[in-house]
């Protein structure tokens, strides 16, 4: 590996790490969903008893939420290691998710996914890494990916 994108900001030895920005996770599920598992709003009790999706086992969004909810206590989930999948699981009515808002836009817009708790977003620092000799193609390579950042992500300043 010459170089990865991830939200851990410390570099290893002899690589360096830039903030390339965050994704904006929002909390989401369809309409027949929320009718289903909330039918008197969502409290901490019913969002813990309705399934929701994880990516994987290091996958921690989903209990952030939670806990910002001030929800401490287990709750169903399915694993997805997919992120095609994940939207079409959601899209089943199989689980609530966060899903990154840049994947969304268009379900959003249209209806076809709504957030749980508007304005409940989670935003993750992603950070570009890389050899520090790593040569002028990742060199023109982190300058492209700096770039495009600004336009993709949500500007962090730290």
């Amino acid at each position: 590996v010459t170089a990865c994108i991830g939200s851990v900001k410390n570099p290893i030895d002899g690589a360096r790490s830039i903030l390339l920005g965050a994704m904006r996770y929002k909390a989401v599920a369809t309409p027949q969903f929320i009718a289903k598992y909330f039918p008197n709003g969502i409290t901490p009790d019913a969002i813990a008893d309705a399934p929701a999706l994880i990516f994987g086992p290091e996958d921690i969004l989903q209990h952030r939420f939670l806990e910002s909810l001030g929800v401490k206590k287990r709750f169903k989930y399915h694993f997805c290691p997919s992120s095609e999948g994940f939207v079409r699981f959601t899209e089943a009515n199989l689980g609530w998710a966060m899903i990154p808002e840049l994947q969304i836009q268009q379900h959003l817009k249209n209806g076809n996914l709504v957030e749980l708790i508007p304005n409940t977003e989670i935003d993750v620092p992603l950070y570009w890494h890389y050899w520090l000799n790593s040569g002028e193609l990742v060199n023109r390579l982190t300058r492209h990916l700096m770039r495009s950042s600004k336009q993709q992500l949500i500007r962090l300043h730290r």
